[in-house]
């Protein structure tokens, strides 16, 4: 068997074309598009490369788009002022933060230094509980929250794939509390049974063979082996890690597309459709402004 492989840059690309006809009817009723705030602080690579993806993706789908580097050496409370101005500016509708933070930046603190409702990431503390007590996926899209956006873009693209997720086996492969955890409760959600396995779980390479459906968010490169994942499993990856060749995933990807039935590639496969729910959480944003709940 070799694996479909999901296309990333074409889910994206009609994520973001459904979103035009809300775009002219925003700019219609204001005199200005959707606009999106992107804070800045760190020159890691990925997250470089991240921001200018969501960048010229929102030029390009109809938005306005635009990076707030904080001042050098102002630490946590340089971005949490940032991002208080932010939230009180008229102009902004979605607000993101480049990840990772720096080591001295307390995440909670600094997420909570957004406007809920202009925290298009999910990250903000009010945002995050409502996702997570929500039970079933209808509950998730009827919160008037914003869901972990690479969570999203993680269930968009199984989605994709066609396949039933209700009863299903699913393995997800770290657990940060940005993607991991989250990625869990949001299949849950859908009905799959769910194993979140982490750095102490004894054998790993168990679980993912048992597994219908991998989800992979551990940050570390190839980590995964082919020869774990189960013929006919969907094989969702958002790792993006720098190796000597290039930008790879946490799975291997050659030997995993040998016995999956779908799979992402890295890079084009979960990026492109992060950027593309940032980019419709903020036209929501915006919407709901004009309109309020």
């Amino acid at each position: 068997m070799k694996a479909i492989i999901l296309d990333g840059k074409a889910v994206a690309r009609t994520i973001r074309a459904a979103l035009e006809p809300e775009i002219s009817n925003i700019r219609a009723a204001r005199g200005t598009p959707p606009k999106l705030a992107v804070v800045t602080h760190t020159a890691e690579e990925s997250a470089g490369a991240y921001l200018r993806a969501k960048l010229k993706a929102a030029q390009e789908t109809g938005l306005q788009a635009q990076a707030f580097p904080c001042v050098a050496g102002t630490g946590q409370s340089g971005i949490v002022r940032l991002l208080a101005q932010l939230s009180e500016d008229p102009s902004i509708d979605g607000i993101v933060v480049e990840q990772p933070l720096d080591e001295s930046c307390d995440p909670v603190a600094v997420f909570c230094a957004i406007a809920p409702a202009k925290d298009v990431e999910g990250v903000h503390p009010l945002n995050y509980g409502r996702f997570f007590l929500a039970k079933t996926a209808a509950e998730i899209a009827a919160s008037d929250s914003f869901p972990p956006c690479t969570v999203a873009a993680m269930i968009a693209l199984l989605e994709e794939t066609g396949l039933q997720i209700k009863g299903k086996q699913a393995v997800v492969i770290g657990r940060s509390e940005i993607v991991g955890r989250p990625a869990a409760h949001y299949l849950s959600a859908l009905d799959a049974t769910v194993t979140l396995c982490h750095s102490r779980t004894l054998d790993v390479a168990a679980h993912v063979r048992r597994a219908d459906i991998v989800f992979a968010c551990l940050g570390r490169a190839r980590f995964i082996r082919g020869a774990w994942i189960k013929p006919g499993a969907a094989v969702i990856d958002a790792g993006m890690n720098r190796s000597e060749d290039g930008w790879v995933g946490d799975v291997e990807f050659d030997g995993a597309a040998e016995s999956a039935a779908f799979i992402t590639p890295v890079p084009g496969g979960v990026g492109p459709v992060t950027t593309a729910v940032v980019l419709g959480n903020t036209v929501l944003a915006a919407r709901r402004r004009l309109k309020p709940r």
